[in-house]
Order: C-alpha cells, then sequence, then structure tokens
C-alpha cells in the first residue's frame, strides 16, 4: 500500500427541503455514461456542475487543494454513490474528484417535477440517503480530532466492511482501493504514522494485511478497539449493478 496521492474530499451535500429532492431521476438508461481511467478527474473544484453523479463502477475519490499546496482527502466514492450534489445548491463544484482506477459513473436529472412527469421514489430515497451520508462524514470529522490512530483506522475498516458486506461481497476479506498515503491524508495522519497502526493492528490479532489487501480477523475486537466511532462509519445507499473493480494506482 505504497502511496503518492491527490486529496480528495467528498462533494458537500447541503440539505434540501424534499421537494427539491424529488426532481432527482437518472438520465435514460446508458445516456451520458462516462468511463475514467485511473488518475482522470471527473470534476475539478471552481467548475460549474449542472448535474450529480452516480458512481456505477470503481473507486473515485473527493478533495480540495489548499493555496499552501497541502492536500485534504475528503471521501472515497463507491458504487452506489452519488456525487455533485454541488449541482443543487450552487451550481459550482467545491472540490474536486479523482478516479482512483477505472470507473463507470451515470449522470443523474435535476430536472423539476411536473405535473405530467411520475417522480421516481427510488431517486429520492438516494438522494437523501446521500445527504444523510455527508451529515454522518461531516461528524466523523470532527469525532477524528478526538480519536486516536488506531481508533481512525478501526472506524474506516468497519465502514468499508459494512459497503463490501451490502454489495454482496466478504465483510472480511477487504483489498483497499486506495493508495495508503490517500488513506492517510483521509484520517488525518502522516503515512508513516498510518502504517505503524496498520502493523499494532495486526500484532493485536485483529487484521491480516498483505499490501492492498485486508483481512479481518476479530471483528468483535476491531468494533470495540473503534468504540462509538463505529457508530458512525459509512451507511451505503441501494447501489446499481456494478463491477467489483480492483485498485491498481
Amino acid at each position: 500500500m505504497e502511496t503518492s496521492s491527490s486529496t480528495h474530499r467528498s462533494t458537500v451535500a447541503t440539505l434540501r427541503t424534499p421537494s427539491a429532492a424529488e426532481g432527482f431521476r437518472p438520465a435514460a438508461r446508458d445516456q451520458g455514461r462516462r468511463i475514467l481511467r485511473g488518475r482522470q478527474h471527473l470534476i475539478h473544484a471552481g467548475e460549474p456542475v449542472d448535474q450529480p453523479w452516480l458512481v456505477v463502477a470503481g473507486v473515485l475519490k473527493s478533495y480540495l487543494l489548499h493555496a499552501d499546496g497541502e492536500e485534504q482527502v475528503l471521501d472515497f466514492h463507491l458504487p452506489g454513490d452519488i456525487i455533485g450534489l454541488d449541482a443543487m445548491i450552487n451550481g459550482q463544484a467545491t472540490s474536486s474528484v479523482l478516479a482512483l482506477d477505472t470507473c463507470s459513473v451515470q449522470p443523474l436529472d435535476l430536472q423539476p417535477p411536473r405535473a405530467d412527469r411520475r417522480v421516481d421514489p427510488t431517486q429520492t430515497h438516494r438522494v437523501i440517503q446521500a445527504m444523510h451520508q455527508e451529515i454522518l462524514r461531516l461528524t466523523r470529522r470532527l469525532h477524528m480530532a478526538v480519536e486516536s490512530t488506531d481508533q481512525r483506522l478501526a472506524a474506516y475498516l468497519l465502514g468499508f466492511s459494512e459497503h463490501q458486506h451490502r454489495r454482496g461481497f466478504s465483510a472480511s476479506e477487504l483489498r483497499l482501493p486506495m493508495r495508503r498515503r490517500d488513506l492517510a491524508l483521509y484520517l488525518g495522519l502522516a503515512t508513516e504514522t498510518l502504517s505503524r497502526a496498520f502493523t499494532r493492528l495486526r500484532k493485536r490479532g485483529l487484521l491480516a494485511v498483505d499490501n492492498y489487501d485486508v483481512r479481518i480477523l476479530d471483528p468483535d475486537g476491531l468494533r470495540k478497539l473503534a468504540g462509538c466511532a463505529a457508530q458512525l462509519t459509512w451507511q451505503p445507499t441501494d447501489n446499481p449493478a456494478s463491477d467489483r473493480s480492483d485498485a491498481t494506482q
């Protein structure tokens, strides 16, 4: 899990009234679908954003680049996530979004509802969950300030495990899609500090680690270590059929 990274952060999703979310619907099947290569941007910070995107396959990261050149990773976007909710707020991207591997994304329609058009309840549900996920992400960031390094790592791995399980994959056999430096930036740690945390969790018998591959040996022990942070882990949206995509970056 060596690294080189751009930082990222999940696109800000400010709460809107239910009527605003109800207009959210997928574009016609495959219409406008984009395939991104690894290290290719979907969105650049400051650009106009006229539609959100649904991640169909692959993994992306959102990040900020500060004036001093420091990167801040905000989030990792997995299949089923919605990116670009800035389009519902002010039409301008507040962060950049970069593909970590080959990705497929589907545009979502923001047209307002009309009397002659049915609202898709599935899409409304997805938008509400995406907004809820943003609240959880911000809450997690606040908790990280008072958590130990090991707690931060344990909570992230539990959230990733839950996501894998809901997609029908193993909850214990994980393949992390990001470089270690990207994960360290997301957790607010130095890369070397994160590496030592992996080593400590491995020595405690909680994990087996082989580069990008992580096996959870003691999920109860990991939850105990994470403490209350485990209650704020990632809660995925109902995802579309998607292909599993291993990290190569």
